[in-house]
């Protein structure tokens, strides 16, 4: 699968909840980061991570993806339930970057917008 292919999966995945198909996109030693907010380094932090958003009934929206490489870069907006009972619509997402080698995410980067970043800060 090509990158752009490998990413749309784990959209359709993660919105699905299904924790053990997300992880089987994943390298043995990938990082995802949203930075200044969260590290999560090899798939056993990932996979806590993607337990607690499946939880959560966690849903993600996108615009465009955009492959360059082995890079997808796109918009990204989240919604959950957790979130929500928080006074918290939606977080936006200035970008999103998944790289990914081999068929596998190596890579995942979430930048959130500033207002979203300060909605989180104060939801600790």
């Amino acid at each position: 699968m090509n990158p752009k292919e490998v990413t749309r999966l784990y959209l359709a995945r993660h919105n699905a909840h299904d924790v053990d198909g997300v992880m089987a996109l994943f390298a043995d030693d990938a990082l995802f980061e949203i930075p200044g907010r969260l590290v999560r380094c090899g798939k056993e932090e990932i996979r806590q991570t993607e337990e607690w958003e499946a939880a959560v009934h966690d849903r993600l929206r996108t615009g465009d993806l955009v492959q360059a490489d082995g890079e997808v870069s796109f918009r990204a907006f989240e919604a959950n339930d957790w979130l929500q009972a928080a006074g918290v619509t939606e977080l936006r997402y200035t970008s999103m970057t998944v790289e990914v080698r081999d068929g596998h995410i190596t890579h995942m980067t979430a930048a959130l917008e500033p207002d979203s970043y300060n909605a989180m800060q104060r939801q600790g």
